[in-house]
């Protein structure tokens, strides 16, 4: 069974429009996706000047509307998001990607996705995690990134899946 598109219909999000109204992120797009197992929908944001002074401005906006865009879609089972980066690497660090995504893990509610299952666990699968992974990449690969424009966060994108059975 097919994921069927929300329109927005000019209803965006709070948090979208937040966001929009600070210049940080343009109208989103939304893609049908089919795969071997799954249908779904990506939704697309895309990010501008999200610097990591800027990225960690905007992170709590930024986590809101993924959540916000999951619960949309409360009917559909998967649920997953996560943030396209392209790192600003040195000379040592041409052995990186270029881009990296930083992805949280498949899970059927939007609140367990963003902010995790409210309780200490020792993976770090929910998308607040990755937030805190991208906030820190120049600790990470302190001699590969360049310490004046680490990285750019490029787009941020929630994919909603259901089985194809």
């Amino acid at each position: 069974m097919a994921v069927k598109k929300i329109l927005y219909l000019g209803r965006y999000p709070s948090a979208a429009r937040y966001l929009m109204a600070e210049g940080v992120t343009n109208l989103p797009r939304q893609h049908s996706r089919t795969f071997q197992k799954y249908t779904g929908i990506d939704i697309v944001y895309t990010l501008h000047g999200l610097t990591p002074v800027n990225f960690e401005r905007y992170a709590d906006s930024l986590l809101l509307l993924a959540y916000q865009e999951a619960t949309r879609y409360k009917d559909t089972k998967w649920k997953f998001a996560g943030f396209d980066v392209r790192l600003g690497r040195l000379k040592k660090g041409k052995d990186l990607p270029e881009t990296n995504t930083f992805q949280c893990a498949m899970a059927t509610d939007p609140d367990t996705m963003v902010y995790g299952p409210g309780y200490e666990v020792p993976q770090r699968h929910f998308l607040y995690h990755k937030v805190e992974d991208i906030l820190d990449i120049v600790n990470r690969y302190p001699t590969k990134v360049s310490k004046q424009k680490p990285y750019r966060v490029m787009r941020l994108f929630i994919s909603i899946r259901e089985d194809i059975r």
